[in-house]
């Protein structure tokens, strides 16, 4: 008989499951075991693109109103039956209710990031507040990857749709909004939009156009960005997929925006990348070396660990405040020094 699968589960927040690919493609090349994985719709595009991935559960996660949670008590019973035959779960997150859920629907022993053992069947590594999420993965896995840059592949057809865009000359890719996923909402990590017009216009004085990307939520901010820009900017806010944004992101020559899950795709994408952290810490969610980080200096920051937001304690987000033109223009000066010859 073959042998029987093991579950990788990684709910929510696309960002959040880039982080985990490096892991799971170490554990699917080292453990050699046939694998499935249970997400979320926000990041199932990810696990798409990972070799070795023999089957994707998608479930209806995180439920909102009555409706939201009857689909997923349908959705749940449903698929209980293909899930009892996992053999071994590995949860990359700490969430005691989706640990529960997940020993409901397999009934097989678990690893997981949870903070303290649920019961005899579970086994826990938790994930310290000041380390990179991804060492706390790797325990769950045992795995140790050689490279923690996340993946991302292209697939075919969006690399013909950014060649049929005929973007030409130098571009600089820009994120305005962010602060958004499926289990939270924080605009606080967003910066102001005059402050990423003024970037863009002195990149444009350089000559290089600027492109705006994001999901269909940013498109507030980027309109107020480029209303103040005068350089040239192709916006394509809130009209691309997460293939297109990555398709986008391989013809420019660097990257600014806010710690979210489009800076995330930037990194997968070898992008050198300029983020801005102000309720979160750039030291737990990415790897050394990867990002050139601008970050708040400010008491309260960062407030945002690998636990839910807690909520801003000032009447406004002081911490992306304090992040200035200058200082952020001076990191994107570094980054294309180092990375564009042009």
């Amino acid at each position: 008989m073959p042998e029987a699968p093991v579950l990788l589960v990684k709910t929510h927040a696309f960002g959040d499951s880039l982080l985990c690919t490096p892991v799971v493609q170490a554990l699917i090349e080292e453990k050699k075991r046939t694998c499935w994985i249970l997400t979320g719709p926000s990041a199932a595009d990810v696990w798409e693109r990972i070799p070795g991935v023999d089957r994707i559960f998608t479930a209806p996660v995180p439920p909102s109103g009555r409706s939201g949670y009857t689909g997923f008590l349908k959705w749940t019973i449903r698929n209980r039956k293909h899930l009892r035959d996992v053999a071994e779960s590995f949860v990359f997150q700490g969430s005691p209710i989706v640990r529960r859920w997940v020993r409901f629907l397999t009934g097989a022993s678990m690893r997981s990031s949870g903070g303290s053992s649920l019961g005899k069947w579970e086994e826990v590594f938790p994930m310290k507040e000041t380390d990179y999420a991804g060492y706390s993965y790797s325990k769950t896995a045992g795995v140790q990857p050689s490279d923690w840059r996340p993946l991302f592949s292209l697939k075919h057809s969006e690399k013909e749709w950014v060649d049929k865009l005929g973007i030409s000359g130098p571009y600089f890719a820009i994120a305005p909004g962010g602060g958004r996923n499926p289990r939270d909402v924080v605009l606080e990590k967003r910066w102001q939009p005059e402050k990423y017009a003024a970037i863009a216009n002195r990149l444009g004085k350089m000559g290089i156009r600027v492109v705006v990307v994001g999901g269909i939520g940013d498109c507030y901010e980027a309109d107020k960005m480029i209303s103040m820009v005068t350089a040239d900017v192709l916006n394509m806010t809130g009209k691309t997929t997460w293939g297109q944004t990555a398709a986008l992101l391989d013809r420019c020559i660097g990257f600014l925006g806010a710690d979210s899950g489009t800076a995330h795709l930037a990194v997968a994408r070898k992008l050198p990348s300029v983020v801005l952290f102000g309720p979160t810490s750039p030291h737990t969610l990415y790897a050394e070396g990867l990002i050139t980080p601008v970050v708040a200096d400010v008491p309260c920051s960062p407030c945002y660990s690998n636990s839910l937001f807690p909520g801003c304690l000032q009447k406004k987000a002081i911490c992306m405040e304090s992040l200035g033109v200058d200082d952020t223009w001076f990191s994107i000066q570094k980054v294309m020094h180092e990375n564009y010859s042009g």
